[in-house]
């Protein structure tokens, strides 16, 4: 049953024919049917086929430990409690390892459902504050942003928290509309306590200045809960979110909770612990940028929003300032943070395309967006066949992407000609997901395959089978090997870079060593070659690694121990032949 909208909000006109019959109310399931599919589409494939990034390893490390040490309460990290976060997401990827089996995609299905989830929130919401036209344009833009579908493959409590802040917006948005009804104010407590227990105090500040906001703007209106109401919704979220905490507090006394809500949260804030030197506008051009393409509309679709009497987009916008607020004074600053900011952002630009006549500034302002994404196409062909082999697709696969890329750039011009909300809407939503598709289940995982990750592994494996207390360590790690290493080999790389030390002590350990580093330490006596390996560096998947071109380079793995492995001693033999046969040529 279709939900009016709430007062003040203005009925949307027939802007454009083909977008109000391509969003009319007609086959709303199908549609929503749809979007989760291609959500499916561009989340899921090759979830276990991309190298562990950002802070994966922390969520990955702390949801096996539970499982090995039969443990549900205390994550560890590296052998040692670890409470930067609340335990429901590491709880979700135990789960996921206990189905799935113990890969780092059984953990990434964790996120990819989450946004699939988030999607749905999105549409609720939309459908609460605006119709079911604005809500699906919003949600398929949102299911066509880069960064919201690359953080739904990535192991980590980000996007559960972007669930959790809009569930909550779309929760309280019902409620207000609805009055006192008891089911809303205790799915509420319910959803603010999943996301206390998900990411701690953050999860009620963002969706709470929305709905502060919200209530504010309606206090005239504003029903006034039973009492029963009020004490059983605190009681539900006193339940959900602090319960984990009075265990551990129990078990371990207060350290614990002293280090996740002073450390992690007030240092994260106020203290210079996580300070990424980064400005307090770090977060406006990071929007504009991950948030390609839609977030380029984000500006006008604001100033419409604002000229016009559109309550529920001036609500959505003034939520928006508010979390921004937060995010920016913080000394800690990261990409991710913003998540819980697209869904919202997603339903403004939605209404901009559904609602607002379109006229020469939208025009213009559309076609400028389709030049750039056209741009951006047309190069990225030449971007991937100038990587070396075998870091990218092969050409058999190149080709026919190219093609397809070549079609959607002539989309893409055909749409800025003459461009209509219905034209821009398609084309771009069309574009993206091919893009995101090409590159989350092709590019990437054919990186990942052809970098010695699984190699290196092994051999750390092999080598710790014979000696298992042999310590890795390196001075930097370009590869980025030591998340695999501590994910798959249980082994923690020490972080040194006096070599010569290590190769000449007492202790067994196992050396990675750059190009330089091998020439000097290999003359060492007692030292000893394990395995070469060719490599890309871990920046060649960035922006900046593809125009640089980097060519591949080697690291070694070095042991200060001889062993009684056959395949060691017969590698030896191999490498000494084919040495002297490169010094007579």
């Amino acid at each position: 049953m279709r939900t009016a909208p709430p007062a003040g909000a203005r009925a949307p006109g027939r802007v454009d024919p083909v977008l109000s019959a391509v969003l009319s109310e007609r086959a709303w399931p199908l549609r929503v049917a749809l979007l989760l599919a291609l959500a499916a589409i561009l989340l899921l494939p090759g979830l276990g086929r991309a190298p562990l990034e950002r802070a994966e390893i922390y969520f990955l490390d702390g949801a096996r430990s539970m499982l090995e040490r039969h443990d549900l309460l205390v994550p560890y990290y590296r052998g040692e409690p670890f409470f930067d976060k609340p335990p429901l997401s590491y709880w979700l990827m135990a789960a996921g390892f206990r189905l799935f089996g113990f890969d780092a995609g059984a953990a990434r299905v964790v996120p990819a459902v989450a946004a699939m989830l988030v999607l749905l929130a999105t549409l609720w919401l939309g459908t609460i504050l605006f119709d079911r036209r604005t809500a699906f344009a919003g949600a398929l833009m949102l299911a066509t942003s880069g960064a919201f579908l690359a953080f739904g493959r990535v192991a980590m409590s980000d996007m559960l928290l972007a669930l959790w802040t809009t569930l909550a917006m779309a929760i309280g948005a019902r409620a207000f509309r609805d009055g006192a009804h008891p089911a809303w104010p205790i799915a509420l407590a319910a959803v603010l306590g999943l996301g206390f227990l998900t990411k701690g105090p953050i999860a009620l500040l963002l969706p709470g200045l929305g709905l502060g906001w919200f209530a504010w703007t309606r206090r005239a209106a504003l029903p006034r809960p039973r009492v029963w109401i009020a004490c059983l919704a605190a009681v539900v979220f006193l339940a959900l979110a602090l319960g984990w905490f009075v265990a551990v507090q129990r078990r371990l006394g207060w350290g614990p909770l002293a280090h996740f809500f002073l450390r992690e949260n007030l240092q994260r804030f106020a203290a210079d612990t996580y300070d990424a030197q980064r400005p307090f506008w770090y977060y406006v051009p990071t929007f504009l940028a991950e948030g390609a393409p839609w977030s380029l509309f984000l500006p006008l679709a604001a100033l419409h929003a604002l000229r016009r009497d559109d309550a529920p987009s001036r609500l959505l916008l003034a939520w928006l300032a508010l979390m921004l607020v937060p995010l920016s004074l913080s000394r800690g600053k990261i990409d991710y943070y913003l998540l819980p900011f697209y869904p919202a952002a997603s339903l403004v630009v939605g209404r901009f395309f559904t609602a607002v006549p379109w006229r020469r500034l939208e025009a213009t302002w559309s076609r400028a967006v389709l030049a750039v994404a056209a741009v951006a196409l047309a190069l990225m062909p030449a971007l991937l066949f100038g990587q070396p082999e075998p870091w990218v697709p092969p050409r058999a696969v190149l080709v026919p992407m190219s093609a397809l890329n070549g079609l959607a750039v002539l989309a893409i011009a055909w749409a800025a000609l003459r461009p209509t909300p219905s034209r821009t809407l398609a084309t771009l939503a069309l574009s993206a997901a091919l893009v995101i598709g090409c590159v989350g289940s092709l590019v990437v995982p054919a990186f990942h395959a052809a970098q010695p990750l699984a190699a290196v592994v092994e051999d750390v494996r092999r080598e710790h089978r014979y000696r298992p207390d042999a310590v890795v360590a390196a001075c930097s790690d370009p590869l980025r090997v030591q998340r695999d290493l501590l994910f798959h080999a249980r082994a923690a790389i020490e972080e040194r870079c006096d070599l010569w030390a290590l190769a000449s002590s007492s202790r067994p350990f196992l050396l990675l060593l750059d190009p330089e580093q091998r020439q000097s330490l290999l003359a060492a006596e007692g030292v000893r070659e394990v395995a070469r390996y060719r490599y890309l560096p871990a920046t060649a998947l960035t922006l900046a690694g593809v125009l640089e071109r980097a060519a591949p380079t080697e690291m070694t793995l070095a042991a200060n121990f001889p062993t009684d492995d056959p395949v060691a001693e017969t590698k030896r033999k191999r490498d000494r032949k084919r040495a002297l046969r490169d010094a007579a040529e």
